[in-house]
């Protein structure tokens, strides 16, 4: 499917991107950790000529101390001396010999285990800073003879003493470059180590990243599938569609405008589909009135004519024709009145919204008659009770699109059905608020009273045309309520009042928010196409 290509191919190029940095990073960091080989190279071949430059300055030094030793005991009168048995003699060529050698430290001939004569410069070998050699060679051969196995033949032991430094710089030299030789195997070593870890790593890093890039393909694939699916179903019909809003992103940001969009476009929808059923309901509102208004006069005029006609001293029956002609004199009345609202209904007008100031309209409304005791009358003439009508705006522009003489209609409505609800129980007193605040896009008219308030399972329905919870009401006032609020972009609710009856909640977008554009733009479409014949002009029922 589309999104499994959308998800491998996001993978694919976070592999592909990993991948290719991993390489480069390798590369460069395998020459970063060789690049000076060829300098410690070059270190350690001159380290180790240095160290064969000491070692061949000792062993020259050594062969210079055993050739003297050898030209020492190749002296014919060192031979002659010790061949005649004369110690004087002996001491004396002795004595000639060792001056002529500065690294001389002491002369000696022996026979076997017999030394036979000896000679030194005066003062031992100083052990801190000299080393000494000590050479023996036979008298009289020109070869070396060190081992001295002829317990018969003379031998000169030459004692040489040499300059401790030469041969603390060579071990110090030999130590240096075996020191440096195990650094330099150690380092190449760790380097070894450290490409092997850094490669791993690397390719562990690699494996992570396609990891992390199936997974964050995954989560985008999996989010755009489901808005893909619930575009499906609102291309169905579906409305009620919503999508998880998750996700701090440009795919979180498109779930949450799709969410909005659909809330404006269900709650258009709904709107269209009561604007709708309320144009069928005043259409037959009008039939209904005019079914009912013209037979009610002739009905009236007849009983009045039988009640007038009669001349007889019958008192029963003069008594019943009074009855009558009040019976349907209070019955025609009421249908009158029921006919009047109808005709109300039925020419109630569209509302046309221009931009205004919700909260001004509102204090203007405080300092008018929202009510009149007349208005709160049961058919009967049943006393209406006193309404304070307290009022409490903000002083802050409340920026809205407003028609306010239908406006005016919906809270003289609402006013006037808290009042009827406070009738009804018998009260002679009671009151009504009116509030504003903003919630949202929209501002909230809030309208409470201390009234019964509205049962919990009629709060829905209570809008509706010929829906009424008092015993002598039409249904038609709130249902006028509605139609106004809704032309006006807003959403009506029944509510629980603080003050203990009802509070109905009137919302109205706020000017200059995407809902108050949305509804100029229906209005606008609507004035294009053409109104409805009683949408025209606004005009008040008589």
């Amino acid at each position: 499917m589309a999104t499994g290509r959308i998800a491998r191919r996001l993978a694919a190029a976070v592999a592909l991107t990993a991948l290719v940095q991993g390489l480069l990073a390798a590369y460069f960091t395998e020459k970063l950790l060789y690049k000076d080989d060829y300098v410690r190279d070059e270190i350690g071949s001159h380290l180790d000529e240095a160290l064969g430059l000491y070692q061949e300055l000792a062993r020259a030094e050594k062969s210079a101390m055993r050739s003297e030793a050898t030209t020492i005991a190749g002296r014919r009168d060192l031979l002659a001396a010790t061949t005649g048995k004369d110690p004087a003699a002996l001491h004396q060529v002795l004595a000639e010999v060792l001056p002529k050698y500065p690294g001389l430290v002491s002369l000696s001939v022996v026979r076997g285990d017999q030394r036979i004569g000896f000679v030194d410069r005066g003062r031992p070998v100083d052990e801190a800073k000299e080393n000494s050699l000590e050479v023996r060679r036979l008298l009289g051969r020109d070869a070396e003879d060190d081992d001295g196995d002829d317990d018969d033949a003379a031998a000169l032991v030459a004692v040489f003493a040499a300059d401790k430094a030469h041969t603390d710089g060579l071990e110090r030299m030999s130590k240096f470059v075996d020191l440096y030789d195990q650094i330099a195997a150690r380092r190449k070593s760790d380097l070894e180590t450290y490409s092997q870890i850094f490669k791993a790593s690397l390719f562990l890093a690699i494996i992570a990243s396609i990891g992390v890039g199936i997974l964050l393909a995954r989560n985008v694939t999996t989010r755009i599938v489901r808005l893909a699916d619930a575009t499906r179903r609102v291309g169905a019909g579906d409305l009620t569609t919503r999508v998880a809003e998750t996700g701090d992103d440009e795919v979180g940001d498109l779930a949450r405008a799709f969410n909005r969009m659909l809330a404006e476009v269900e709650t258009t929808r709904a709107r269209i589909e009561y604007l709708q059923r309320i144009g069928a309901w005043q259409e037959m509102a009008r039939r209904l009135a005019h079914e009912i208004k013209n037979p009610l006069t002739p009905i009236q005029l007849a009983v009045e004519e039988v009640h007038e006609r009669y001349g007889g001293e019958d008192q029963s029956y003069r008594k019943l024709l009074d009855a009558t002609l009040e019976v349907v004199e209070a019955e025609v009345g009421t249908l009158r009145r029921l006919v009047g609202e109808f005709s109300d209904f039925a020419r109630l007008p569209q509302a046309i919204l221009a931009p205004g100031d919700l909260a001004a309209f509102l204090r203007e409304q405080a300092v008018q008659a929202l009510f009149t005791e007349e208005s709160a009358e049961d058919a009967e003439g049943a006393p209406a009770p006193r309404i304070t009508v307290a009022f409490d705006i903000p002083e802050q522009e409340a920026k809205a699109n407003l028609d306010k003489q239908m406006l005016r209609r919906a809270l003289i409505n609402l006013v006037r059905n808290s009042a009827q609800a406070i009738r009804d129980q018998s009260r002679t007193e009671g009151k009504v608020r009116i509030s504003l605040h903003r919630t949202g896009d929209f501002w909230a008219i809030d309208v409470d009273d201390d009234g019964p308030g509205i049962p919990v399972e009629s709060r829905e329905r209570i809008f509706d045309p010929y829906v009424t919870t008092k015993h002598d009401g039409t249904g038609l006032g709130l249902a006028i309520v509605k139609k106004v609020v809704v032309e006006h972009g807003g959403i009506i609710t029944a509510l629980e009042s603080p003050l203990g009856g009802a509070r109905v909640r009137v919302t109205i977008p706020s000017g200059g928010t995407a809902p108050a554009a949305a509804v100029m733009e229906a209005e606008n479409a609507a004035a294009e196409a053409g109104r409805p014949p009683d949408a025209p002009a606004h005009q008040e029922s008589a």
